[in-house]
């Protein structure tokens, strides 16, 4: 800019010192005259050159760059040093991209590029052959209108993907683990991968561990039936009586261990169960009270808070359960004489049932993995209490099941808090008569 500010003071300055010099010599029309056709030429090279410029953008190759005079010559030697670099960029980046492409191609992984509006741009030919995209006819189409799935839908529209979606493709049954993630400004890749041999393991592993379950459960029932027989036989407070009493209480916690493992291999397996029962939380609550009160002994103080007038549609076992198991963990950690307080409320829509307790309280680190099978915070603490480590993973799986979820929030040394939320639609509102 600076530079045709300076062009343009020298040019004035010329035409002001000609114009005085030819009307020193000729009269004031001819200087008049020679003004007037400087001016003339001057504009007429400059929109030669503007011509040239408006040429040369409509095709703006190298070889066909004008080379110009003056001003105009450093303006194209700074356009041909500029397209040069761009060219070189350009190259660049197409070598990445086909390396970024040769990668893609080779992986296992479906790979689809989409744009903001989830419109296919690229994908890898693992990903053509898993969804059925044919690239002529599918690029530029949402992906959504390939992959018609409800639940791949809502995930691909969410702006946050911290988790992964497990989903089965209709198409031909297989199951599917996607992850999306944002790549470059505001385009996401979406990575699809198969799990049919995870699946199948985890079904085998399922299979096998109900099966034993169910085989063990025999036995055991006859264990417990001599082990009562023997309890009669010898007087208390003998040697006898006393490991007599500790087999007993071994077996039930092996009991109890079959049990859970069978719930919880009934939760995971049984898909298809009617799961839209009309359950009467009320009437539930009745008998897990007899039930948490036998177990508690009056150890604890216990408030409950039920909305009578607040239903689930559901599976009443499973709810049943689960509901149990959160109240019973809070008993098991929480000190002799300690709170717990039990809710069942609707609040902004939802159903919640809460546990909160006074109890010793959960280390941040261990929140997340508390649900996983057989993972204790306190392994001595859990056998004391006669605790499986299944409770909490049955929990979190009947809320999948029943599109809910487990949330929970802790301070070590200052108890817990444990919340099943249930959405709008497994909720039944019974009218106040009243």
């Amino acid at each position: 800019m600076q530079e045709i500010r300076w062009h343009l003071s020298l040019f004035i300055i010329f035409e002001i010192f000609s114009t005085l010099l030819v009307l020193s010599v000729f009269d004031l029309e001819t200087s008049l005259l020679f003004l007037a056709s400087t001016l003339v030429l001057f504009l007429a090279f400059h929109i030669y050159w503007v011509y040239r410029l408006n040429q040369w953008l409509n095709n703006p190759m190298i070889n066909n760059l004008p080379n110009g005079y003056g001003l105009w010559r450093k303006l194209f030697t700074k356009l041909y040093k500029t397209q040069t670099k761009q060219k070189k960029t350009k190259q660049e980046l197409y070598g990445v991209l086909d390396q970024f492409k040769s990668a893609a191609e080779a992986m296992l992984d479906g790979v689809i590029g989409v744009d903001q509006n989830n419109e296919i741009l690229w994908s890898n030919k693992t990903a053509q052959t898993m969804l059925n995209i044919k690239p002529k006819n599918d690029y530029g189409r949402p992906i959504t209108y390939i992959f018609r799935n409800s639940a791949f839908k809502d995930y691909i529209e969410n702006s946050e993907y911290d988790d992964t979606l497990k989903i089965t493709n209709q198409l031909n049954m297989q199951p599917l683990e996607i992850k999306v993630a944002y790549f470059r400004s505001k385009q996401k890749l979406i990575i699809c991968r198969d799990i049919t041999k995870e699946t199948e393991n985890q079904n085998m592993r399922k299979e096998f561990v109900s099966n034993f379950s169910h085989e063990l459960k025999t036995p055991l029932t006859v264990i417990l039936g001599f082990i009562e027989t023997l309890d009669g036989m010898y007087p208390k407070d003998t040697s006898e009586s006393k490991i007599i009493t500790m087999m007993d209480k071994q077996a039930y916690r092996m009991k109890g261990l079959i049990d859970d493992l069978l719930l919880l291999s009934n939760v995971e397996s049984n898909q298809h169960i009617n799961r839209s029962k009309k359950i009467m939380v009320s009437d539930l609550f009745k008998l897990i009270k007899k039930d948490i009160s036998l177990l508690d002994e009056n150890n604890h103080t216990i408030d409950y808070s039920i909305n009578s007038q607040l239903n689930l549609y559901g599976e009443k076992r499973e709810i049943e359960s689960a509901f149990k198991n959160i109240i019973t963990n809070a008993i098991r950690y929480t000190e002799k004489d300690g709170h717990i307080n039990i809710r069942w409320k609707f609040i902004n829509g939802l159903g919640i049932f809460e546990v909160s307790d006074s109890g010793i309280g959960i280390p941040k680190s261990d929140i997340n993995r508390i649900s996983e099978r057989f993972y204790r915070v306190n392994p001595d603490r859990s056998r004391e209490t006669g605790g499986t480590g299944l409770g909490l993973a049955i929990v979190k799986n009947v809320m999948i099941q029943h599109q809910g979820e487990l949330k929970i929030t802790s301070e070590l040394g200052s108890g817990s808090t444990f919340k099943l939320i249930f959405p709008a639609e497994r909720l039944i509102h019974k009218p106040n008569n009243g």
